[in-house]
């Protein structure tokens, strides 16, 4: 029998109750640094075959964790509340409270 907990505030969850799965997909951005000419004689694919096997060798795991990763997580219905008010976790700017003068 599978059992499922809250990842947020690990509280167990039965099989019958609700609960919310959040998945999270994180891929590195980059800009081009310049705008060039198109070329037509540029064969990209052999370019990024060169790089493939270029970092191979390096630790795979650092480099494919800075450029792509997959993340899944399991919510309680008051956890899931709290993580679509505020999905980044920024923290609240206090009110301020001024008089009516």
């Amino acid at each position: 029998m599978i059992h499922y907990s809250c990842d947020r505030c690990r509280c167990k969850l039965a099989s019958d109750d609700l609960r919310y799965v959040v998945k999270i997909e994180i891929q590195a951005a980059m800009d081009p640094a310049c705008e060039q000419e198109p070329d037509e004689d540029r064969d990209h694919l052999v370019e990024i075959e060169g790089i493939l096997d270029s970092t191979a060798d390096e630790c795979e795991d650092e480099i494919g964790e800075d450029i792509y990763q997959r993340r899944r997580f399991d919510l309680c219905p008051q956890c899931y509340r709290k993580f679509v008010g505020n999905p980044l976790g920024r923290e609240a700017k206090p009110a301020l409270g001024f008089s009516k003068n």
